[in-house]
């Protein structure tokens, strides 16, 4: 396995660049300190109890900003508007340093401490401590291994370590130079503006930027598995202007795609199966997902409902890596991981025990493995589910023309195996190349299905074509018995004839 673009960190590569940034904002944090330090303190009559109300306000105000920015950090991009935000609220430090200085402030009393505090340390301190977790995730980046299930936890911790140390190191040398050089020399104020406009340098540095024109398609990962060729891809739009989007390849067969930064589906039927999940899920449902591809719905639902208890069945235990190292996936988000077949699988799990069953599963030909969708396998799903659960299948198929068989033989399956079902169209009923098709189904027959699912419309079961080629998909086909048995010694010579048909 190997990561091939030149600019995707990994594990060969030192996270240089990242630190230095820490290392800068530790920086700014130590100018920070000792000028508020040396406005506030300057006049103040009781010195320690001020000393105190700027130490306290110091550490609230990082633990705050600490706080706030974890959440959201993510490892696949530079925080550019982390860096503008912690500029500007230096830069309006240095205003209301500057103006302090000169209106002599500090002799309007109590109130004019407390603004100092907000602005000259409280603001300022919460941007940069906001800053530091983004920094902290996007060194992660650099240190997450292939092929390591627990590599995001174990990478994001040695990112946070080093980012940590950066941050103290520029710290320590900010306040010195605070205290033996800048300050002597330069009042609070001009030096809080200076330090706000240093703050934007690494905007002058990104990571990497597209050039006007450019796009394409790159390749940020690829690995060889038991199970086949895994890619991972960053699709670059021209001018850059709207989000890359990274895709999850399966022997050369495009299995996923999101956007980088929002995380967002670019698949139209998962955004359409997302949204009528939410729609008829209650909060705290019981998912079980056969097939987890990059993982994009499961984590959606994740994300929307912290309550829900989600499993996820994959083949390929790479593709599960793959999923938290370049799709956005978490411990945080609660998913468990179930690696095998996954009808084998599925029949070892409880009966009865889930609200939503979601079948994406492919094998090749972007087609259902033909196990997955018999009415034996559709007996299995329909066990799993609680009395008024409902499955949800990804279907790639014709509608009109060739293989219409096939693609109408699993809608026949799941009819004749389910109470209540309904049929969701994407492109249109005609549309003569293969498209996503929904296909719910419940054990209640009065289920209510919604009317559409996202930009999907119901397609009516009165309405469906009858097609005298379409049947029941089963394990082992009707008729298809000879006449020879089997021999189990293997002799030469036995034939198998096909039977008679009297």
């Amino acid at each position: 396995m190997e990561d091939t673009a030149d600019s995707s960190p990994d594990a060969r590569r030192p996270a240089g660049p990242v630190l230095a940034r820490a290392a800068l904002a530790g920086l700014a944090l130590g100018v920070v300190a000792f000028a508020a330090a040396s406005l506030i303190l300057y006049e103040a009559r009781g010195v320690l109890p001020a000393a105190g109300g700027v130490v306290a306000t110091f550490a609230a105000a990082l633990a705050a900003g600490l706080w706030a920015g974890s959440p959201e950090a993510r490892p696949e991009q530079p925080p550019t508007w982390r860096w503008v935000g912690a500029g500007v609220a230096v830069a309006v430090a240095g205003v209301f340093g500057t103006l302090w200085t000169f209106f002599q402030l500090e002799r309007f009393g109590g109130m004019s401490r407390a603004l100092a505090l907000l602005f000259l340390v409280g603001i300022p301190v919460y941007a940069i401590g906001f800053l530091l977790p983004a920094l902290a995730a996007w060194a992660s980046h650099f240190h997450a291994p292939h092929d390591d299930e627990d590599a995001p936890a174990a990478a994001f911790s040695r990112g946070a370590e080093q980012t940590v140390m950066a941050a103290l190191a520029g710290a320590a040398v900010g306040a010195a130079l605070s205290g033996l050089f800048l300050l002597p020399a330069i009042s609070p104020g001009p030096l809080l503006l200076s330090v706000g406009a240093m703050l934007t340098f690494p905007l002058f540095f990104p990571r990497e930027a597209a050039k006007p024109g450019d796009g394409g398609e790159r390749l940020l990962h690829e690995e060889e598995t038991a199970y086949g060729t895994l890619r991972v891809t960053q699709i670059i739009h021209p001018g850059g202007r709207r989000q890359p989007e990274l895709r999850l390849y399966v022997d050369e067969e495009i299995e996923s795609g999101e956007l980088e930064r929002s995380g967002a589906p670019t698949f139209a039927y998962v955004a359409a199966a997302e949204r009528w999940l939410r729609e008829v899920t209650p909060e705290g449902g019981a998912y079980l997902f056969l097939g987890g591809g990059a993982y994009t719905l499961p984590r959606r639902i994740a994300e929307d409902d912290p309550r829900a208890r989600i499993t996820v069945v994959e083949l390929d235990p790479a593709v599960t890596r793959i999923a938290y190292r370049w799709f956005g996936v978490r411990r945080e988000h609660g998913i468990v991981s179930m690696h095998g077949d996954g009808r084998a699988v599925a029949s070892t799990l409880p009966r009865g025990a889930w609200d939503r069953v979601v079948v994406d599963v492919y094998g090749g030909g972007e087609q259902v493995p033909h196990h997955l969708v018999t009415a034996e396998a559709m007996s299995l799903v329909r066990s799993l589910l609680k009395d008024d659960g409902v499955a949800l299948l990804n279907v790639i198929g014709v509608a009109r023309g060739e293989g219409e068989c096939r693609f109408w033989s699993v809608v026949r399956t799941v009819a004749a195996s389910f109470a209540a079902v309904r049929l969701y169209v994407h492109v249109g009923r005609d549309f003569p190349d293969r498209q996503n098709f929904l296909l719910a189904a419940s054990v209640d027959p009065a289920y209510a299905f919604p009317a559409r699912a996202g930009l999907f419309d119901t397609w009516p079961a009165d309405e469906w074509p009858v097609l005298p080629c379409a049947g029941v998909l089963r394990d082992r086909a009707d008729g298809a018995q000879t006449d020879a048995a089997p021999s189990a010694s293997g002799e030469r010579g036995v034939a198998a004839v096909p039977a008679r048909a009297d």
